[in-house]
C-alpha cells in the first residue's frame, strides 16, 4: 500500500492508494508546529486499523524542498526542516519522497490518463500560479528543485504589477485569481459591466464572462493570452504532449481553456502547435494520486 500525502496550511489530505487507484482517504487537521507528527501519528493509527502495510509515503509540499528537506513553506510557516527525520519515527523501514504540490498533481493527472509514462505539465491557477513537469512518468525538480514555478516568468509586458516574490510583470500577477481581480478594478471604468466593484471575485469576473458582460470578456481575454502565450513558451523547453489546467481559476471552465487554446496556438512554434491543453480532471484527488507514485 503507498501513501499519498497532500499538505495545505491547516488541513491535510491523505490517499491510501494501491494499483493506481486511491481506495482510502483521511483527513488531518492539525497546525504548523506539530503537522508532520500529528499526520504520521495519525496515517500510523488508522493503517494500523484498517490492517493495511505501508510501503512508503510521499509527500506533496506548496512550498520549496530538497530531496527530502523542507526550504521553504510560506503558506504554511515551516522552513529548515528534514522531514525523514520525523517519518521515520513513525515507519522506521519505508520510502520517503517529497515533492512540491503542483509537480504531485502534474503526475496525478498523468496517471488518471490513459498513458502514464507519457509527458505532461501542470499548471495550477489560485491565489497564485504554479506548475509541475512530469518527463516520461517521471517527477522534475530540477537541479535546484525549482522546475515549475512558472508563476514568476516575466509575461506582461504591459501591466508589469509589482509580485510578491519582488519581481515585476510575472505571469500570476495576471493570470492568478488575485491577477484577475487586479485586472477587472484597473479596466472597471473602461468597459460596461454589472460587476460590483467592492466585492469582486475571479469567479465573478470569469461568470460575467460566460454572460457577456464586456468587463468580464476583456479580462478573460487579457488572461487567456498570458497563459497562451507563457505555455507557447514553456512547450519549446520542455515539449511535453499535455498540459493540464488547474485550480481554482480552472473552475471556469471551457470558456478559458478554449482562449487558451486559441492564444496557444497564435504564439506556438508550428513544430508545437498539435498539442493537449485540457481541464485537470482530478481536483483535490491529483496530489494524493502522484505523491504516492513519486517512487
Amino acid at each position: 500500500m503507498r501513501v499519498g500525502v497532500d499538505v495545505g496550511g491547516t488541513t491535510v489530505k491523505v490517499g491510501f492508494v494501491d494499483n493506481y487507484e486511491i481506495v482510502d482517504r483521511l483527513v488531518v487537521e492539525t497546525k504548523k508546529e506539530t503537522l508532520f507528527d500529528d499526520v504520521c501519528s495519525e496515517v500510523k493509527k488508522y493503517a494500523i486499523s484498517k490492517n493495511y502495510k505501508i510501503d512508503g509515503i510521499g509527500f506533496g509540499l506548496p512550498g520549496h524542498i530538497v530531496g527530502t528537506f523542507i526550504d521553504k513553506l510560506p503558506n504554511v510557516g515551516i522552513e529548515g526542516l528534514e522531514l525523514s527525520t520525523i517519518v521515520k519515527k513513525y515507519f522506521p523501514n519505508i520510502e520517503i519522497y517529497c515533492t512540491n504540490d503542483a509537480n504531485a498533481a502534474a503526475l496525478g493527472e498523468l496517471l488518471a490518463d490513459e498513458n502514464k509514462k507519457a509527458s505532461a505539465y501542470m499548471i495550477t491557477l489560485g491565489t497564485g500560479v504554479g506548475g509541475g513537469l512530469v518527463i516520461d512518468g517521471k517527477v522534475r525538480d530540477g537541479s535546484h528543485s525549482n522546475c515549475g514555478e512558472i508563476g514568476h516568468m516575466f509575461i506582461d509586458y504591459v501591466h508589469k504589477y509589482q509580485c510578491t516574490c519582488g519581481l515585476c510583470g510575472c505571469l500570476e500577477t495576471v493570470s492568478s485569481a488575485t491577477g484577475i481581480v487586479r485586472l477587472a478594478k484597473e479596466y472597471y471604468n473602461k468597459f460596461k459591466t454589472s460587476l460590483d466593484y467592492n466585492s469582486l471575485t475571479a469567479k465573478d469576473v470569469l461568470d460575467g464572462a460566460k454572460k457577456n458582460d464586456e468587463l468580464g470578456l476583456y479580462v478573460l481575454d487579457l488572461v487567456a493570452e498570458s497563459l497562451g502565450r507563457a505555455i507557447s513558451i514553456i512547450e519549446l523547453a520542455v515539449d511535453v504532449d499535455t498540459y493540464y489546467i488547474g485550480g481554482g481559476v480552472s473552475n471556469a471552465g471551457d470558456i478559458l481553456i478554449n482562449k487558451i487554446r486559441d492564444y496557444y496556438k497564435k504564439y506556438a512554434h508550428f513544430a508545437v502547435k498539435d498539442i493537449n491543453i485540457k481541464r485537470a480532471k482530478l481536483g483535490n484527488d491529483a496530489g494524493m494520486l502522484g505523491s504516492a507514485y513519486l517512487w
